[in-house]
């Protein structure tokens, strides 16, 4: 039983090893992204969110690597990703709790939706409104941001932040308005 002990942790590091380079080889693994070339601020369906760079120490020495949080709009779930300085994936893994707050683009992007709106480009021009904002929502499923979604929150204002007029909230998803007049208290699911 001893020996078994000992040599667990070995067999565990080559499980990982073997099934980190199976992943690495098809691009796929169980509750990963799947690789795509070009990813970037911008791009659809995965849009890459935030980066940095980093290391770790290992048996081997230090080493070197990059992290980025994707998000994949046609799986509707969020990515955290490891890979090497040289571009090899390291590892993915899907984030299930805690969704990434939004990047600058996508809170540029819920904006755009806002200004599109024929409704609330009425609202906007009678109130000289401005934007602001960029929350995330989630609601129970069954709602407009119930699962499957990412949520933004807008908030129309006066000008020099006198007053809100009003919050909506749009769906990156589907990239469309999912409530044209948001009202907190009757969601309860602000984060």
């Amino acid at each position: 039983m001893n020996r078994f002990r000992r040599l667990a942790p070995a067999f565990a590091v080559l499980f990982v090893s073997l099934a980190g380079g199976l992943s690495a080889q098809t691009g796929m693994s169980r509750n990963t992204l799947p690789e795509q070339v070009g990813i970037g601020r911008d791009t659809r369906p995965v849009r890459l969110l935030r980066s940095w760079y980093d290391s770790i120490k290992t048996r081997r020495g230090e080493i070197q690597r990059r992290v980025d949080v994707v998000y994949d709009y046609g799986q509707a779930a969020a990515f955290e990703r490891a890979s090497t300085l040289d571009g090899r994936l390291m590892w993915s893994r899907r984030i299930r709790v805690n969704p990434p707050q939004p990047s600058p683009e996508e809170i540029a992007e819920a904006k755009d939706i806002v200004r599109a709106n024929p409704e609330l480009q009425k609202v906007m021009a009678r109130f000289n409104a401005e934007l602001e904002g960029g929350f995330l929502t989630e609601a129970k499923a069954g709602m407009a941001c119930g699962p499957g979604t990412r949520c933004v929150l807008i908030q129309l204002v006066a000008p020099r932040h006198a007053g809100l007029i009003r919050w909506t909230a749009v769906d990156l998803v589907k990239q469309r308005i999912a409530y044209l007049t948001f009202v907190p208290s009757d969601h309860g699911a602000v984060k």
